[in-house]
């Protein structure tokens, strides 16, 4: 496949998603680099630094999940939306991309030189590029190598949920994140869904369509430590500690973190 065949591909998925445009398109002010820089201890340094300047904190691992838990659901919104509008992916070798680093400090866009057309490859070529920026992270920023694999997890089941509900399909979507977990393998564990309606939640078949009135959620398995940043203790609200958490936070009581998915149905 030709680069031109891999700039129609990006093309056809804009056209049919297009919230995808952010990561495709620099946003002003972005600042363009070597993807190789993505495994490079140097630049992921200071990546950890710069995120907790933004976030004032001196956390090393929780700025290095910060940055990750972004930085991953970048890494994946190509691959699996244009997987399922194109049938391709970029190849996603950090030595084969150019990206841009946002104003905010977060990674941008990533464009590769190109294309898989197997499913195998693409696993295979995530496995590796994953693999070889969540090794330095981990190193640099004392994260758990399992814990960063569980948020390329839940970035892979988030982003091809997306991608399938804006083509009509969540099942599309969620399919398509269990098939390309299964071609990555081991360490990344398996992405799981639920389907939740007005009475509760059910865990989801992922190859099937979520049944009349449920919406579909990502299981998350992951957690991005943003509450840790910030101060969630109050004497009028002893529950702001479980509120400063992510809607989907995996840390919180089961039923809450159902009951606030549930509230997202309207």
């Amino acid at each position: 496949m030709t680069n031109r065949d891999l700039e129609s591909a990006y093309r056809r998925a804009l056209d049919a998603v297009p919230s995808l445009r952010g990561a495709l398109c620099p946003e002003p002010g972005a600042t363009e680099f070597d993807g190789a820089a993505l495994t490079d201890r140097a630049w992921l340094a200071d990546r950890i630094a710069d995120t907790g300047r933004r976030w004032d904190s001196t956390d090393r691992r929780v700025n290095a999940t910060l940055w990750w838990y972004s930085a991953s659901s970048t890494l994946l919104t190509i691959p699996v939306t244009l997987l399922l509008t194109a049938g391709v992916a970029p190849d996603p070798a950090p030595a084969r991309s150019r990206c841009t680093l946002r104003p905010d400090g977060y990674l941008g866009t990533v464009r590769s030189d190109r294309a898989l057309a197997e499913a195998r490859d693409v696993g295979r070529g995530l496995r590796g590029a994953l693999g070889s920026v969540i090794e330095v992270l981990a190193e640099l920023g004392g994260a758990g190598e399992r814990a960063l694999w569980a948020i390329a997890t839940d970035s892979l089941g988030n982003r091809a949920l997306d991608a399938g509900t804006a083509l009509g399909s969540p099942a599309a979507g969620s399919a398509l994140a269990v098939r390309l977990g299964e071609a990555i393998g081991r360490p990344l564990p398996s992405p799981r869904f639920v389907d939740v309606d007005a009475v509760g939640r059910i865990t989801a078949d992922p190859f099937a369509a979520p049944a009349d009135g449920a919406r579909r959620f990502v299981w998350r398995s992951s957690c991005c430590l943003i509450y840790e940043t910030v101060p969630t203790q109050s004497a009028d609200d002893p529950a702001a500690g479980e509120h400063a958490k992510c809607v989907s936070c995996p840390r919180q009581v089961p039923e809450l973190r159902t009951a606030r998915l549930r509230a997202l149905l309207g």
